[in-house]
């Protein structure tokens, strides 16, 4: 009788794990194709009857599951297991199998198989991935013309050593200032005070009687 149809479906004896037969006793499914970029992470759903609960599920690559590498598998628990860019873990709450392939690469593309190991035969559901080219990355230089700044010491908005060179000037500025004020207030009174000791030496001379000493002396000469 064809696989797939009437109440009765046989498969061979021996290590015969035909993906149709299976399917059509529902022991194990999940998507006929997945689909996922280079370089990123492919995530496979395989859902399975309750009666598998504690048994071995796996994931193996090759066009028949006869012969198929398997990639990884689980121990009839729920633990995570991971082997290379592979992980495989069995809900077995839910009936679920997930896999996960991560870090993909073109040549990871192929005929894989969702399975459950047991005595006779295995179970299992072919899965086509679908690895598409990552897209090419372009590169955009951006120019841009930074402008041109004209300013004075004084006026300097520039971060960095020319922030410092800006302060610098400033100070020495103020100091200036400071020194021009100091001058004019110790200095200027100090030359005020040698000027007029210079007038008051050189000023006329008089006499006690009341003339000046110069005319005194032409009179007297006058005299004689």
């Amino acid at each position: 009788m064809p696989c797939g149809h009437g109440l009765l479906i046989l498969c061979a004896p021996g290590k015969h794990k035909d993906a149709c037969c299976s399917a059509a006793l529902h022991k194990i499914t999940g998507p006929y194709m997945a689909r996922s970029r280079e370089r990123g992470t492919l995530t496979v759903l395989c859902h399975y009857d309750s009666h598998w609960k504690g048994y071995k599920k796996y994931w193996c690559r090759g066009a028949d599951i006869n012969t198929c590498e398997i990639l990884v598998q689980t121990y009839k628990s729920e633990k995570l297991k991971k082997k290379n860019r592979v992980s495989i873990r069995d809900d077995q709450t839910d009936f679920i199998v997930t896999v996960t392939m991560e870090d993909l690469r073109t040549s990871d593309a192929g005929i894989y198989w969702c399975g459950i190991e047991r005595t006779g035969y295995d179970h299992g559901f072919k899965v086509d991935v679908k690895i598409d080219p990552a897209p090419e990355i372009t590169t955009v230089i951006m120019t841009t013309m930074a402008p041109v700044l004209t300013s004075t010491p004084s006026t300097t908005e520039i971060f960095g050593i020319q922030g410092e060179t800006k302060t610098s000037a400033l100070t020495w500025s103020l100091l200036s200032n400071i020194y021009f004020l100091l001058l004019v207030f110790l200095e200027l009174p100090l030359l005020l005070s040698m000027l007029s000791a210079v007038l008051w030496v050189n000023r006329p001379q008089r006499c006690c009687g009341g003339g000046e000493v110069g005319l005194a002396k032409v009179q007297s000469s006058d005299v004689r």
